[in-house]
């Protein structure tokens, strides 16, 4: 049984939007001792071993398509966590969740382009434009100039969502006949790729010297990375993929009110007000879709 199956649609979306929602949080705690694709590294490797545990208890062997891996590995993986481990050094942590949640947007956007059968309605636009109003005062002047930020910050968290929606996109129209075996192949294109930058810039692959550092790589390799990527390629494999707009419907408020009670971060007026159209343009665009029944049988 699957655990889709197992835990059904909603729990399952649920899990997967909160242990996601948890990501900038260690990012940004890692990233306070550790070079972008160094901590992209040690990202992979706990990822790696979390996964390799999970697939010798599943007692399968792991299935993967090479291209699958090398796509996903570096839409979903190195480029996409460098990128974010990046942009969080310049900008606060709850402006950044809010940039990331143009991801089902911009995945709308891709749906509509590249699968058929999903195309945008007249609501869907509308819903969109609205988002990216939204993103518009999240990347106000204001917002910039409040959070210590750098425009380039932004930039990478719209490059990160625009990473993950292209990686969803792709699985989509591909299907990877085993989401673990997929995402265990994801891991070691991400430790490769990163080592090879991280020496090729100097940052090296040191491994984390503080206990905080320690703490955060792990939790962020299994509950925030693995644990969720076996969960949400599974879901996706029986659902259209615009069912990801659930996920992160729910992933930036998860981060948001991380970023508030444990980091103690404020959001500006501006940047809140751009947060509730980003949130409700999601809503609007992806309103057509219904989470899908999954058969007891399936998995």
């Amino acid at each position: 049984m699957s655990p889709t199956a197992a835990f059904g649609v909603w729990p399952t979306l649920i899990t997967v939007s909160l242990a996601w929602g948890t990501t900038l949080l260690w990012v940004k705690l890692a990233g306070a001792t550790l070079a972008p694709f160094q901590l992209t590294f040690w990202r992979g490797v706990a990822a790696f071993a979390a996964l390799g545990l999970f697939i010798a208890w599943r007692g399968k062997w792991p299935r993967m398509r090479l291209r699958d891996v090398l796509v996903l590995g570096t839409t979903n993986g190195w480029l996409s966590s460098a990128l974010m481990a990046f942009a969080l050094g310049r900008i606060d942590t709850a402006p950044a969740a809010l940039v990331a949640a143009s991801m089902p947007l911009i995945l709308s956007v891709f749906s509509h382009l590249f699968l058929p059968g999903e195309r945008m309605t007249p609501r869907g636009v509308m819903g969109v434009a609205l988002g990216f109003l939204g993103i518009a005062l999240v990347l106000g002047p204001g917002v910039l100039a409040s959070s210590s930020g750098s425009a380039l910050g932004f930039a990478a968290m719209l490059l990160v969502a625009t990473g993950y929606a292209t990686g969803t996109t792709y699985g989509r129209l591909t299907r990877p006949p085993d989401p673990a075996g997929t995402a265990f192949g994801q891991q070691i294109v991400s430790i490769v790729m990163s080592a090879i930058l991280a020496f090729a810039t100097g940052q090296g692959i040191a491994p984390p010297a503080t206990p905080v550092a320690v703490g955060a790589i792990m939790t962020l390799g299994t509950v925030a990375t693995a644990l969720p990527m076996v969960l949400y390629w599974r879901l996706l494999g029986r659902a259209p993929a615009s069912v990801a707009g659930f996920v992160d419907y729910l992933i930036p408020l998860w981060a948001t009110i991380i970023a508030v009670t444990v980091l103690g971060e404020t959001l500006q007026p501006t940047a809140l007000a751009g947060g509730v159209l980003v949130l409700a343009g999601i809503a609007i665009a992806t309103r057509k879709v219904k989470p899908p029944r999954v058969s007891p049988e399936a998995g």
